[in-house]
Order: structure tokens, then C-alpha cells, then sequence
């Protein structure tokens, strides 16, 4: 019996033509178009595979083919009792689990494409924090060559100036998507896994700035800084972290008096004490990256880097609602992170990641805990730094860092 709950049947193409119902929606809200001469004559099976902008990507990914998508789905989405159950109804996702190598997700992956069916796959398994795609998880070029079915590439593009996953209300300017490439059978035959992934990773990556200062779209709204202080939170003027915060399109230092503000196109103008500020999130999140890895693990052992309160700490429960542990204050040290005074190792952390705004999620060898933070606090300084940590801890060279 549990084998029979555990199978999933491929996408039922019927309920995704419902969706592509969504799209003059989506073109009203956020002016999105599929290029449909990309993927004409597209079948199934087959492998999607797409870059990561934003919390709707799936729709838009989906919207250029005639038939129904299996998307590999983060277990958290299976928390959420009657909503999960009616995601999993409809849309048959497929779920595995970020803290740990899903061997059942990828059983599970083998089975829809025996079906005949497709599978979708955001290959970083992250939406882009400062505009750059994340870092691709390693595998994909080895998984590709084994399915054996076409490898289809769709580019997103426009997401992130649009909306941005620290933006709560989204900017109209414009998205597309197109299929980018897509590699055969025979190509994959004659290809080396390693081969595939180098493809595989240059046909994904995007840089939305480095785009979007060629096409100058227009991104109109009212609050297009509105709190980038849950993804930036170095002060490239003072040296300081956690003194920066939003309003509307300015985003300013309350320690310096640092401000520049967001434009049409996406790119910071300076307003007062900016001079060292750069023209994007993305260069201010690699400064900031460089910033935090010239910190020292030792200097924090015994007093908080950063520190937040209105903290929930549950344990997150697969395919269940996470159970609430406690209420408190979340502390991170060098060697570990307190919340609501209990300890949690960095050296025996296996990953971290940031859901949604400030849901930062840690996986342990003994279980899977979900922290939920107020509405502009910053999830992922405690990611950042939390693997900085562990790379210092461990003598780890060229770690990982989240994203």
C-alpha cells in the first residue's frame, strides 16, 4: 500500500490548458508572453529545465507547451494541509527535500518520464536573491544523460525587475519566456556528464542587470526599493550591517545617511553620501559577500553577530504542518545558532535556505527546522554568514554560501 501512495501519475494535460487560461491574467498584472514559435513541435517525454526569477515561475515555464509538467517541488509546500492536498491533486508535483539527497524524488522523477510524461526542474533550486541566476546544483548533467528523453531550456526573463522575491508587490514592466535550446537524444548519447552540465549551466544562467541595460524595459511602480533591506544588509559607505532599511523607491543607510534610489530600469541613482554605492543589487550582494568572508568565526564565539527577535521556531515535518517548538530571539555566534535558546551547531549544519521573504529553514542531521522571522527582518544574513562559518569551521575552500 504505501508504494501505491508513494507513486505519482504524470501531469494531467488537461488541468495545464486550464491554466494557460492564466496567461491574459498574467499579461494584465505582469505583461508576460511565451514566445510560442520556441517550443513548437516540443513532445513529450521530456526534461524542462529552467532558470529561477520568480514565486510563479512554474506557470510561466509551463505556458509555451501542450501538455502537462511534474515540477520537482520543495517539501515544504506539502506542510500546508488542505492546499497541499489539492496542489498535489492538480498539479502532481513531485516533492523532494533541499537538506539531503531525495533518492525517492529522483525514483519518482524516472517514473513520469517511463509514463511517457515531462518533467520541470528549476536547476538551482533557488529564486535569484540579487538578479544573477543561483548557483546550479551539481548532478544535472549526469541525471540528463541517464533519463535519456530531450532536454528543453527555457529562459525566463524580466522576472526579477518585476518581482523580486524581497518585494511584496510587484513592479509592471514586462516578462517573456522562450525556449533557449534544447538537446537531443543523440546529443546526450555523445556527451559526457560533465560536458552536459558545463551546457546545461551556460544555456541557464541569466544576469537580469546586464540584460536589461541593453533592452532599458521600464519597471513602473511606486515602492521599487520597499524592503531590499530582506536581501541587502551591508552598508557599503559605514562598514555596518544591519542599519539599512526602505521606503518607497529609496533605500538608505539610518547610520551614515547613505540613500540612493531604484529607477525605472532597475539601477540605483544616487541620492546623498553614495559614492562607493554600485548601479545594482547584484554588485552591492557580491560586495557584501566580500564583506562577510573577511569576517572571523573566532571573533563571535562569545557574543552575537546578529541577533533578531519575534522569532517562531518549529520542526518542520515532511509531507506535515511544522510543529511550533518555541518563541524567542535568534542569535548567530561563530560556532553556532541560538533560537529560543536552543543550540544549533554551524559545523553540523547540512544546508540552509531562505523560502519566501524571511522563512529560513535549516536542516540538521536530526531533523529539518523552519524559523520564521517578522515582516522585514533579514533571513539571509543568517544564511550567508551561517555557511561562511561552517567554511571557516571546516577549512572548506570555495564553499557554498546559500545561493
Amino acid at each position: 500500500m504505501g508504494k501505491k501512495r508513494d507513486f505519482i501519475r504524470k501531469a494531467n494535460t488537461l488541468i495545464f490548458l486550464l491554466f494557460r487560461i492564466l496567461i491574459p491574467i498574467m499579461w494584465d498584472k505582469y505583461r508576460f508572453r511565451f514566445k510560442y514559435e520556441t517550443s513548437k513541435g516540443i513532445k513529450q517525454p521530456c526534461l524542462i529545465l529552467a532558470n529561477h526569477q520568480t514565486s510563479f515561475d512554474q506557470f510561466a515555464a509551463s505556458a509555451g507547451f501542450k501538455f502537462g509538467i511534474n515540477y520537482l517541488a520543495s517539501d515544504s509546500l506539502f506542510r500546508h494541509g488542505f492546499k497541499s492536498w489539492l496542489m498535489k491533486i492538480l498539479v502532481r508535483p513531485i516533492p523532494f527535500s533541499k537538506g539531503s539527497a531525495d533518492a525517492s524524488a529522483i525514483i519518482k522523477l524516472f517514473g513520469i518520464i517511463h509514463q511517457g510524461g515531462a518533467v520541470g526542474m528549476f536547476v538551482s533550486g533557488n529564486r535569484s536573491f540579487f538578479g544573477e541566476e543561483c548557483t546550479m546544483k551539481q548532478g544535472i548533467g549526469r541525471l540528463a544523460k541517464k533519463l535519456g528523453v530531450q532536454v528543453v531550456i527555457v529562459q525566463l526573463r524580466g522576472g526579477y525587475n518585476t518581482k523580486p522575491r524581497w518585494k511584496s508587490k510587484p513592479n509592471k514592466g514586462k516578462m517573456h519566456a522562450f525556449v533557449k535550446r534544447v538537446i537531443s537524444p543523440d546529443e546526450l548519447k555523445t556527451s559526457s556528464p560533465e560536458q552536459l552540465e558545463e551546457l546545461i549551466r551556460n544555456e541557464i544562467y541569466f544576469n537580469e542587470f546586464e540584460w536589461n541595460a541593453a533592452e532599458k524595459i521600464e519597471f513602473r511602480g511606486k515602492q521599487k526599493a520597499e524592503f531590499l533591506e530582506r536581501s541587502l544588509f551591508y552598508c557599503i559607505e559605514c562598514k555596518t550591517l544591519i542599519n539599512l532599511s526602505s521606503k518607497g523607491n529609496e533605500f538608505f543607510c539610518t547610520s551614515c545617511g547613505m540613500r540612493v534610489q531604484i529607477n525605472g530600469t532597475g539601477f540605483f541613482e544616487k541620492i546623498n553620501n553614495a559614492d562607493n554605492c554600485p548601479d545594482t543589487i547584484l554588485d552591492w550582494g557580491k560586495a557584501q559577500l566580500e564583506y562577510i568572508k573577511t569576517i572571523n568565526y573566532k571573533d563571535y564565539l562569545d557574543k552575537p553577530l546578529f541577533s533578531d527577535e519575534n522569532i517562531r521556531l518549529s520542526h518542520a515535518i515532511r509531507s506535515k504542518k511544522d510543529e511550533l517548538i518555541g518563541k524567542g530571539e535568534m542569535e548567530l555566534f561563530g560556532d553556532k545558532i541560538r533560537i529560543c535558546g536552543s543550540d544549533f551547531p554551524i559545523n553540523k549544519l547540512k544546508d540552509m535556505s531562505v523560502q519566501s521573504y524571511n522563512r529560513l529553514m535549516i536542516y540538521m542531521e536530526d531533523g529539518e527546522f523552519t524559523v520564521d522571522m517578522s515582516s522585514r527582518s533579514n533571513a539571509v544574513k543568517y544564511m550567508i554568514c551561517g555557511y561562511h562559518f561552517k567554511n571557516m569551521i571546516l577549512n572548506i575552500q570555495n564553499g557554498h554560501y546559500g545561493y
